[in-house]
């Protein structure tokens, strides 16, 4: 009968190559596992005292000459474990999660590998050594068998020189520092665990002894109570409070140390949830938990360096079995957390009431306990808002579809529309006290900008019209990349102030050529040519029967050129309009007819020559403005506004809503 031949070489070169330094670890780290588990088979219980595994490296950045030694004091190849280092694949140590690749792993990653073993066979003490090669055959050269005259009675001590350029030269650590940070994280169960050998690692001039080295920097540690779960059967979490340096070079603060067979598999950073860096009353602590199970010892792959299951799961285990456990530990950082969020929440609901759809302690809840940031409370906040209104709208739908049933009465039809508007009610004046609260935030700064702007006259503060053109001119110039500077429609506007029907109204035309316009504002510190002495088109979407023409003269303005007549100006734009040869802002022909009504307003303090051009023009109800309405050439009217009269009768307009929402009284801005 014949038997497949193994290809030692090729079953190597099909093993994963390290991505990362922990990775590339691996392969020492099952060598200095295999120590402590044969100081565990041998001494048992008395490990802690009794066994002890010295590890030396040496290694510098440019990681060459790279010498590791692991020896211990455990049982030595005896017939048993010579059987089993000779077998790939064994199952010598499988009840301890043992896969028997570890040495495949060092073949792996090191050019050169000597091995020298002391053990009792029966009644003698007998000293083994060979080189371990990387070749399709003969793995085992140079064996040396012998009788020891030392009276050891067990040792193994393996010798690795020299790093493969498969991966593991470029990932491998060059300095001390890591190869101690990733040591500590991957054996942290194992050297809190009571079962432990001592551990000795020197990496150049610096040595660490373990596990005593880790009781220095671990203040508090809490194990609560196994949690089980239908998904993960039973888990052991240990919680434990620690020094900063216990997170020093890893890629965050806190973590979740997920452990199979005693090594950790991946360690994952829960810093976005906490939300805080450091705690305690140094500043100085970090938090760290180690997850074991049968649930992760089952489902490690065969080098364990990742689990089998997706990362996605690796996040629902910590959120579902582990957040609760870590909030009660960390109670008291998590709690000065959360008074600082309040008073975070409080000013985003103030300033946004929309998002306001509850007490504080329930805003709370919605927002990740590590989120800290404004913005980014805001957007849980608004996308929770989002979802309560979506359910809310289907309430309300559902309601109303009841008005559709023949036998609505008048008292069902109350009771319905009574119904819907409690549904409607709450977030609706949520909605409306934000917008209340932006307008009078709009007239407030406009009566501010006003004044400084007519104080200013005679020296132009382009800062101040800035904010002006913020609020009040429909047009901005963009910056396009390759295509120079272009007008485009401002996204919002608050040209309610003049009308109420130029809320929603949208830029799309003006009478100076878009070219020029764009030119004359060539630098950002000259708004005033948007603003000033341009009328601007408005119209609502996709109505073209009414359009509105808006100019501003600028606040305290007296003298004008004889060519500035703003009649002139505006009635010499409708006339290009009704031409039907122009195009809007984004490029596509302006088709208007007779029947258009014409809306427009000029917004100029009606003094000097502005005073006498408009003398015989109607004045308004309240006799503040002038109304000017054509007898034949178009439909519609110009209306000049006054800016003091402007900002009064914004005010009045909305007089009503300020004073139900609290906010009539002064200005947001007065500091008196």
């Amino acid at each position: 009968m014949a038997s497949l031949q193994h290809n030692l070489v090729k079953r190597i070169e099909r093993l994963p190559k390290p991505t990362n330094a922990g990775a590339a670890l691996q392969p020492l780290f099952e060598a200095i596992m295999n120590a402590i588990h044969a100081t565990q088979e041998r001494f048992g219980d008395s490990v802690a005292g009794l066994g002890r595994v010295d590890v030396n490296v040496a290694i510098n950045r440019k990681k060459s000459n790279v010498t590791v030694t692991v020896e211990d004091n455990g049982l030595g190849l005896n017939e048993k474990n010579w059987d089993a280092f000779t077998t790939t694949d064994t199952d010598n140590k499988i009840k301890i999660g043992g896969k028997g690749v570890g040495r495949l792993m060092w073949l792996d990653c090191f050019e050169r590998i000597s091995i020298q073993s002391t053990y009792a066979d029966g009644e003698q003490r007998m000293i083994k050594s060979f080189d371990f090669v990387l070749d399709v055959e003969n793995q085992i050269r140079n064996l040396q068998h012998s009788q020891s005259t030392d009276g050891d009675t067990g040792s193994f001590s393996v010798s690795f020189r020299g790093l493969r350029d498969n991966g593991y030269f470029d990932k491998f650590p060059g300095r001390g520092e890591f190869v101690f940070q990733h040591l500590m994280s991957h054996f942290l169960p194992t050297f809190i665990g009571g079962r432990c050998p001592v551990v000795i690692v020197r990496v150049g001039d610096e040595t660490r002894k373990y596990p005593e080295d880790i009781f220095n920097i671990v203040y508090r540690t809490e194990t609560p109570p196994k949690l089980k779960s239908k998904e993960y059967g039973e888990l052991t979490l240990t919680l434990m409070e620690c020094d900063k340096i216990a997170s020093s070079d890893m890629k965050g603060d806190h973590f979740i140390h997920f452990i199979a067979h005693d090594r950790t598999v991946h360690s994952q950073s829960i810093d976005s949830k906490l939300g805080f860096k450091y705690f305690g009353e140094d500043e100085k602590r970090v938090f760290h938990a180690i997850l074991t199970g049968k649930y992760l010892d089952e489902h490690v792959n065969q080098e364990r360096t990742a689990f089998t299951f997706p990362d996605s799961e690796l996040q629902e285990i910590i959120n579902s079995q582990c957040m609760p456990h870590v909030e009660v530990f960390l109670a008291e950082p998590i709690a000065a957390l959360k008074k600082i969020r309040v008073q975070t929440i409080d000013d985003i609901v103030s300033t946004y009431p929309s998002v306001r759809f509850g007490e504080i302690e329930e805003l709370q809840k919605k927002v990740p306990m590590g989120e800290t940031a404004p913005d980014a409370i805001y957007g849980h906040l608004a996308r929770e808002r989002f979802r309560r209104d979506v359910r809310q709208a289907e309430k309300i739908r559902d309601v109303m579809l009841r008005l559709k049933d023949d036998k609505v009465t008048v008292d069902t039809f109350r009771s319905t529309i009574k119904e819907a508007s409690q549904h409607m009610e709450e977030a609706e004046q949520r909605s409306l006290a934000e917008y209340i609260v932006r307008r009078k935030g709009v007239l407030d700064l406009l009566e501010i900008l006003l004044e400084k702007v007519k104080d200013e006259s005679h020296t132009v503060n382009y800062q101040r019209e800035d904010v002006l053109h913020s609020f009040i001119c429909p047009v901005r110039v963009n910056n396009i990349p390759g295509a120079g500077r272009k007008l485009e429609a401002s996204s919002s506007h608050d040209l309610w102030i003049i009308d109420e029907r130029l809320t929603f109204a949208e830029y799309f035309s003006s009478d100076m050529e878009f070219h020029k316009l764009s030119s004359l504002a060539e630098g950002d510190e000259r708004p005033d040519v948007l603003i000033f002495d341009q009328v601007h088109g408005l119209r609502q979407k996709g109505d073209t029967s009414k359009v509105m023409l808006v100019e501003f003269k600028r606040p305290g303005r007296k003298d004008y050129d004889y060519d500035e007549n703003p009649q002139q100006q505006v009635e010499g734009y409708v006339r290009k309009l009704l031409t039907n040869t122009l195009d809007d802002v984004r490029g596509r022909p302006i088709k208007l007819d007779n029947k258009t009504v014409f809306y427009c307003y000029i917004v100029a303090d009606i003094v000097g020559k502005l005073d006498a051009w408009t003398f015989s023009w109607q004045r308004t109800a309240d006799g503040r403005g002038r109304i000017y309405t054509p007898r034949d050439g178009f439909n519609g009217y110009i209306e000049l506004i006054g800016w003091d009269a402007l900002l009064a009768d914004a005010k009045a307009r909305n007089a009503a809503f300020f004073d139900s929402a609290g906010i009539s009284g002064k200005s947001f801005f007065t500091t008196d």
